[in-house]
């Protein structure tokens, strides 16, 4: 004799509501089911980004106290710093004057040069150059000051770069000139 095969029931005692066969009853399930995921998903990312904000703002305060500390170091070497660079500018000044061992002659050709009418304001002389400005009274002091220059033997390369009059109170003429020169 042979075994009765088992049967298997399948009971179901909540009856299926016919709207969830529909397409749209199939979409709505699905998106409840996958829905809660999302929202869980969106949750823990909320939470991520709250946590990390309490992380960043440390670093900022962090960062910020670091420059506030680096910028009171700078300030404090600010009043060394431009001590320091006057003495080098003093040193540089120096090493140039001791390489133009010239010097003294250079002023007693601008000496000659220089009419009576022509007062010079600012006179640079450097390594076989020189440029200066200076203020004509007249014309005339003007036009034998540059025509001294051009005419002069240890003057070449005469630059007169500007020569403007003054104002209507003043008289006379502003003039800033260039050359190079040799003794």
């Amino acid at each position: 004799m042979s075994k009765p095969k088992k049967q298997k029931y399948n009971f179901n005692l909540l009856p299926q509501d016919p709207f969830f066969k529909t397409g749209l009853g199939r979409f709505l399930n699905w998106s409840l089911s996958i829905g809660r995921y999302i929202v869980i998903f969106t949750e823990l990312i909320v939470i991520a980004s709250f946590g990390s904000r309490f992380v960043l703002d440390r670093q900022v305060t962090d960062l910020n106290e670091s420059i506030f500390q680096k910028e009171m170091i700078v300030q404090s070497q600010s009043e060394f710093e431009s001590e320091f660079r006057l003495a080098q500018s003093k040193i540089q000044n120096v090493s140039q004057l001791a390489q133009q061992n010239n010097l003294v002659e250079v002023f007693a050709i601008m000496q000659k040069v220089v009419p009576d009418g022509v007062k010079l304001q600012k006179l640079s002389i450097r390594q076989a150059y020189i440029s200066g400005e200076g203020i004509a009274m007249s014309n005339a002091a003007l036009n034998n000051f540059i025509s001294n220059l051009q005419l002069s033997s240890f003057f070449s390369n005469v630059n007169v770069s500007r020569i403007e009059s003054r104002d209507e109170k003043k008289a006379g003429f502003e003039i800033q000139f260039s050359s190079n020169y040799t003794l």
